[in-house]
């Protein structure tokens, strides 16, 4: 995958989860409007495959087509799509410090000499967040369940 299909894909799964745990602000819900807006007027072929992530953003499968779709459609390198798809994340940046987004881990630098593991966690929100982050051995993360 492209670095900047996988920013699109980036901005549109952050944009749909923050929709979904109600606490995007007025900021995402225009940038992620128009950018799904974006893709359905120029890429029309690749709108259901933008509303399949939407309603599973977890879902890598959906993402990894959507991917494709964006690839093949060339919509990655349309520089609107880009512009909106950084608007967004920039805008998902700022829930940073909303409670309801809060990461039940959250570092600003991380740094893991040894092994790393994250292992059977239920979380409400964002389970691991870290502006930096370094492991320099294993990171594991397993039974990670996330609910709306």
């Amino acid at each position: 995958m492209e670095p900047v299909t996988t920013t699109i894909i980036a901005a549109i799964v952050a944009g749909a989860t923050a929709a979904a745990k109600d606490v995007a602000t007025s900021a995402i819900k225009d940038a992620y409007a128009g950018l799904k807006r974006l893709i359905k007027d120029r890429y029309e072929k690749v709108a259901p495959f933008v509303e399949a992530v939407e309603s599973d953003p977890a879902s890598e499968p959906e993402q990894q087509v959507l991917a494709k779709k964006l690839d093949q459609t060339k919509a990655a390198a349309d520089d609107d799509i880009k512009d909106y798809a950084q608007r967004l994340l920039k805008a998902v940046e700022g829930l940073r410090e909303d409670p309801k987004a809060t990461a039940l881990f959250d570092f600003e630098v991380l740094r893991a000499a040894g092994n790393f593991e994250l292992e059977d966690v239920d979380s409400v929100g964002t389970v691991l967040r870290a502006k930096q982050a370094t492991f320099e051995k294993d990171f594991k993360a397993k039974g990670i369940h996330q609910k709306n």
